[in-house]
């Protein structure tokens, strides 16, 4: 059977909250469940974080970012216990700018540079619906725009092709053909990435995926991937 990691950690903070609430009704406890949201929500943060760098992607921008969250839960956290006094309103000041700032280097992070760079900015780019097309490394960004590419009519290079795609409020689309191994490495900043039938998402999120074929195929995509308010989503077809 298959351990599922991500599931398990929801699945101990769920029990050690219903465990928590058991043994406040039955008098051993003296909670108020008001006040234990209210107090202990950052522990969400921290598990959003720790489920990122433990299931998630392995790109050292999606671990600073997963970084990032502990962090900020464990400052809310420590400051809702009274352990420590630091007012609200300046820990967002400081750490909201600090986030624009690692979302931009999530974006620009770890790409190739390499190759050609298509932009869809307010429009649509679509590639192999109805013809043939040489697949070849290189970036695709969609701005306020999609792009939708189709490697079941792509001629596929031997050796490791690269895809470096990045949706800002936008949406990008890949269908993959049956015989070709991919490695999917993905970070999603207030937007979704799902990358054959699993996803990550919501404020931060990462995600890694290898779909390996049992032919033996010489052919390997590689693709490096970052939502930020947008969408990405990689399926076989």
């Amino acid at each position: 059977m298959e351990f599922d990691k991500s599931k398990s950690l929801f699945g101990i903070i769920i029990i050690c909250f219903g465990v928590i609430l058991l043994l406040n009704n039955f008098g051993y406890l003296q909670l108020n469940p008001v006040e234990l949201i209210v107090t202990y929500w950052p522990v969400l943060l921290i598990t959003w974080g720790l489920q990122s760098l433990w299931t998630g992607s392995r790109s050292q921008s999606a671990q600073l970012v997963s970084a990032f969250t502990i962090i900020l839960g464990v400052i809310l956290l420590t400051n809702n216990l009274d352990w420590v006094e630091i007012n609200v309103v300046n820990i967002f000041k400081f750490f909201f700018p600090v986030l624009i700032i690692l979302i931009g280097i999530s974006v620009f992070s770890g790409r190739t540079f390499v190759g050609k760079s298509t932009l869809a900015i307010l429009g649509a780019v679509e590639r192999g619906k109805t013809s043939s097309w040489q697949l070849e490394t290189g970036s695709y960004v969609a701005v306020m725009g999609g792009i939708e590419l189709d490697l079941r009519h792509a001629v596929i290079p031997e050796g490791e092709t690269v895809l470096d795609l990045t949706a800002v409020m936008g949406g990008i689309d890949i269908r993959v053909p049956a015989n070709l191994h991919v490695i999917a490495d993905g970070l999603a900043v207030f937007g979704g990435i799902e990358f054959f039938g699993k996803g990550s998402g919501g404020i931060i999120g990462s995600l890694r995926n290898e779909q390996l074929t049992e032919e033996n195929q010489t052919a390997v995509l590689r693709i490096q991937a970052r939502a930020v308010m947008g969408g990405i989503d990689i399926k076989r077809i």
